[in-house]
């Protein structure tokens, strides 16, 4: 052992300048080069493969299913020569298709002469044609699969040779052992996805490319990078950053040589031979780049221009647009693009401490010139790999839709720096005088720093994108940062299904019902837009994060116990409902006994001017109707102020004529929000009136029959941003009910603004006007009223004003988890008021019993009033 220890230490400690104790190593290390560095790349190739070749069947992410279809059609094409349908996405995703056709060769190789043509992901008929013949499109998708792994651990064992070469034998392999047990990147390299191929063909094109500027410029190692350039934008189209970081690849070479040569001058630097050495490998690159991105895309041999002009256009669209529905970060719901903080954060929830650790002692390494650092092509190629990390998450910063996987391609070259760390540390003690016993410490530092990688990571498997970072508080906090969920854990609840009811009879509604759920249940499955009429209702973990399809949606679920939770690596990630008895949703309402509406979704979480609010109804006829009836919705805020009015038929149909038992699905209600439109909470009101008379239809509740207030409130909408942070904080804040939190209470001058001094005095027949703050902590179905009462210094209450929260404008029933409201209030004071120091005391409770909420502060009880200010009253 300390033979072979002292052989994988050799070279490294040559590389950084050390002096080997035994002279004749040089000889020995030249003989067995060639040798060991296969053996090293088979053996790196083999601890790539292992963690991900396995259980490639376990679950299904969101998007596979459309790449399984689009691979098919890529397939097809190229066997018919329909070579314009090899364009199927903007991304493009060409590396990904010629995977997925390696699949279909492997397991169903007569499709391309079977298939009727081109399949549309958004329906069943592939996976339909797929069963007639005998198979699943989970087989097929696990076949795909395979490729993309292969393709992963043979590219990047081809990128840890150029490591070894331009790092030294132990950094790069400690490096790559990072990288082999890294949990973020074994999660999505084992999916038929982008991310991971672009994160690998990118770090493979980047070490070609320094390989040929520090290791003899080898015409070779320039063909290499092209290919892997053309293989990384054909992967998806952020590959283009390779041009601007060989461009400074190439610069800081460039610069290095001329000021390195005695009697250089400024005008070296952008004239003359060495400036030519800089441009022509790049010209070369771009050409060679240009040919194999060419040769490897059917669809550019017949449709050149228009399929490049669709990438270009799709690819903007995406980066511009942000996303098409909330996402979940930092504890907040968002619309948009989440902030610059964004990538940052999430690369310290998905990274590992051996990683950050290693990082910390690499950038030592670095600036310092230690060990493998003082060899300048090391050099550059670890500042290289920091490049990489910095420029690539600015560039992604850049577009406003963003998720964690979008910066897989900064972990591998961090890694890489890790390695560079620790494999300094290793040979620093390597070379330290020490007993017989400690010349294990290199050892097992290096072990250790594999072992603790590993730990890390394979106790999450076959589930590696269920890990989050210990040092960022693991699985039990990544809930309240991150949005959980990518399609895990919907298998085993279709499993669980599948064990547990009858799927020949039995409908299952969830929310990602193609690929991620219907791929292992084996009844009829739906989407949560039919969770009315299904059997069992599938509630995954992001739903309740983002409040998705709608906020009163989740508040139901709520009430409903689940038959079965499903959890992975400590989160819960999935409830299954029996929908059988449950009772209808509190929303579901009929106007006139005679048109139901049973479901709706909508936005949640802020939105700004610029953007597009959307809402769908789902209505059904539930009686007959001999009068053509109106649907009047409007968005409209407390002053008035209406966003949106839509009034007319119904999806322009004569609600006479309308169906007994048809399902009309109404998404008549968009608005693009207008830029001088006043911030704050707008609600969603719809009525049905007779256009003849305007008389109103009645609204009632279908769950108890009650009458309800008209028009009805559907929902409610946040434009722009409400007042957060109240300039008089409580501390600790008060929780009432552990439903509702009050964590500021700001005094109000004339104008609406809070006042600096929170012991401002009053005079009698003067009124205090107050703003609280409020957080909901959970879904509420009660309306609670607020009250804020005045009491003199002897108990006696000498003014109040009761009232529901925004004077009943959006009930507390309404309120989500995480919302927060900011409401005024005004308490006059009696002109006969004595002088004297009064205290506000502020609480909440339930008008119909009249029993107050019980506070807590710090988690000891408070009674059931919140005191918030101290008032001297006519005191001067």
């Amino acid at each position: 052992m300390i033979r072979f220890w002292q052989s994988l230490t050799a070279e490294s400690t040559a590389l950084a300048g050390a002096r080997p104790a035994q002279p004749q190593i040089w000889s020995r290390l030249r003989a067995a080069l060639g040798q060991r560095q296969l053996l090293a790349v088979l053996l790196v190739a083999l601890a790539i493969w292992l963690p991900r070749g396995f259980q490639l069947d376990q679950y299904v992410t969101v998007d596979e299913s459309k790449w399984l279809v689009r691979s098919a059609n890529f397939y097809e094409a190229l066997v018919n020569g329909h070579y314009q349908h090899t364009f199927q996405h903007g991304h493009p995703g060409v590396t990904i298709m010629w995977a997925g056709t390696a699949g279909f060769l492997w397991k169903f190789p007569a499709y391309a002469r079977l298939a009727p043509g081109q399949f549309a992901w958004t329906d069943d008929a592939f996976t339909d044609f797929l069963n007639q013949h005998g198979l699943t499109a989970l087989e097929m998708l696990a076949a795909g699969r395979t490729f993309i792994v292969l393709a992963n651990a043979l590219v990047l064992a081809l990128a840890f040779w150029y490591a070894w070469r331009l790092l030294g034998l132990l950094p790069a392999t400690l490096g790559f052992a990072l990288i082999a047990f890294s949990p973020f990147h074994s999660a999505l390299s084992r999916l038929m996805h982008p991310d991971s191929l672009l994160s690998t063909f990118l770090l493979f094109t980047a070490l070609a490319y320094l390989h040929y500027l520090h290791r003899g410029r080898r015409p070779l190692d320039l063909l290499i990078a092209g290919l892997g350039a053309a293989l990384t934008i054909l992967t998806k189209t952020p590959g283009i950053f390779l041009f601007p970081l060989l461009g400074l690849y190439g610069l800081v070479d460039h610069v290095v040589q001329v000021v390195g040569t005695p009697g250089w001058r400024w005008r070296d630097l952008v004239w003359g031979r060495t400036l030519v050495r800089f441009v022509a490998p790049l010209a070369v690159w771009v050409l060679i780049f240009a040919l194999f991105y060419f040769l490897m895309w059917p669809a550019l041999w017949v449709a050149p221009v228009d399929t490049l002009r669709e990438v270009l256009d799709i690819s903007g669209d995406y980066a511009l647009q942000g996303h098409s529905s909330p996402i979940f970060f930092d504890g907040r719901i968002i619309n948009g693009d989440p902030g610059s903080l964004f990538y940052p954060v999430t690369y310290l929830w998905r990274s590992t401490p051996p990683v950050l650790l290693g990082l910390l002692l690499g950038l030592v390494v670095l600036a310092a010139g230690w060990g493998p650092g003082r060899e300048r092509g090391a050099r550059q190629t670890g500042w290289g790999m920091l490049a990489i990390a910095l420029f690539f998450t600015i560039f992604m910063d850049l577009g406003a839709k963003k998720f964690d996987r979008y910066l897989l391609p900064v972990y591998m070259p961090l890694d890489i720096v890790a390695g560079l760390g620790w494999g300094a540390a290793t040979l620093w003690l390597a070379r330290l005088p020490r007993p017989n016993l400690a010349r294990w410490a290199p050892a097992l530092l290096a072990g250790g720093v594999v072992l603790g990688q590993a730990g890390l990571s394979l106790p999450t498997y076959p589930y590696y994108i269920t890990y989050y970072n210990p040092l960022m508080g693991g699985p039990a906090k990544a809930p309240e940062v991150m949005l959980i969920g990518w399609g895990e854990g919907l298998d085993e609840a279709a499993r669980y299904l599948n064990e547990t009811v009858d799927p020949n009879t039995t409908t299952v509604s969830s929310w990602y019902p193609r690929g991620p759920f219907s791929y292992f249940y084996k009844g009829v499955t739906d989407s949560n837009r039919a969770f009315w009429e299904a059997d069992y209702d599938v509630i995954y973990h992001h739903q309740w994060q983002r409040e998705l399809p709608s906020r009163r949606m989740m508040a139901y679920f709520n009430t409903l116990t689940p038959v079965k939770t499903i959890s992975l690596n400590g989160i819960e990630y999935v409830r299954i409902y029996d929908m059988r008895q449950a009772p209808a949703a509190d929303y579901t309402v009929e106007w006139g006994n005679a048109i139901r509406l049973v479901y709706y979704d909508t936005f949640s979480g802020a939105m700004y001017p610029g953007m597009r609010f959307d809402m769908t109804m789902y209505l059904v006829k539930v009686a007959p109707l001999d009068k053509n009836l109106n649907i009047l919705v409007r968005l409209v805020n407390a002053d008035g102020h209406e966003l949106m009015r839509v009034d007319g038929w119904p999806e322009g149909m004569a609600t006479a004529k309308w169906p007994i038992g048809e399902v009309l699905r109404s998404n008549d209600y968009k608005v693009d929000i207008p830029p001088d439109t006043p911030p704050g909470l707008y609600r969603i009101e719809v009525s049905f009136y007779d256009p003849a008379t305007l008389e109103h239809l009645p609204v009632t509740s279908v769950n108890t029959g009650e009458l309800l207030p008209e028009p009805y409130v559907l929902d409610y909408l946040i434009v722009g941003d409400l007042p957060e942070t109240p300039r008089h904080p409580l501390e600790p804040p008060a929780d009432l009910g552990g439903q509702i939190r009050l964590f500021g209470a700001d005094l109000l001058d004339e104008n609406g603004q809070a006042r600096a001094n929170k012991q401002a005095t009053y005079g009698p027949g003067e009124a205090i006007r107050l703003r609280l703050f409020w957080r909901a902590l959970d879904f509420m179905y009660t309306d609670y009223t607020a009250f804020v009462h005045l009491v003199g210094p002897d108990g006696t209450l000498i003014g109040q004003q009761d009232k529901q929260p925004l004077d009943g404008f959006i009930p507390t029933s309404y309120w989500p988890p995480r919302q927060i409201i900011a409401d005024d209030y005004t308490v006059p004071i009696p002109a006969d008021a004595p002088a004297g120091t009064y205290t506000l005391r502020v609480g909440l409770y339930d008008l119909a019993t009249m029993a107050r909420l019980p506070v807590t502060r710090d988690g000891e009880p408070a009674g059931d009033a919140v005191t918030v200010a101290e008032i001297p009253i006519g005191v001067r």
